[in-house]
């Protein structure tokens, strides 16, 4: 075994840092209205069922980080 940290960890603790990242933000302000956004069509098949917000709230749920606490 190598000392490596597997990749899924990486990728998940920088969608965690930007969610927070988001969640600091203003009301105002861009990023947040377009990331809390939701698209009034449908979705194709073989795209997420889930939202950004939906993926990342179970990410941190699934790693013990209250989703109300990173919400302000």
């Amino acid at each position: 075994m190598s000392n490596q940290v597997p990749i899924t960890e990486i990728i998940e603790q920088k969608q965690l840092k930007w969610y927070g990242h988001v969640q600091r933000m203003s009301a105002d302000a861009l990023t947040k209205r377009v990331a809390g956004s939701k698209v009034g069509s449908k979705r194709r098949v073989g795209r997420p069922g889930k939202t950004m917000d939906q993926r990342d709230e179970e990410l941190a749920l699934k790693r013990g980080k209250l989703v109300n606490k990173l919400k302000p």
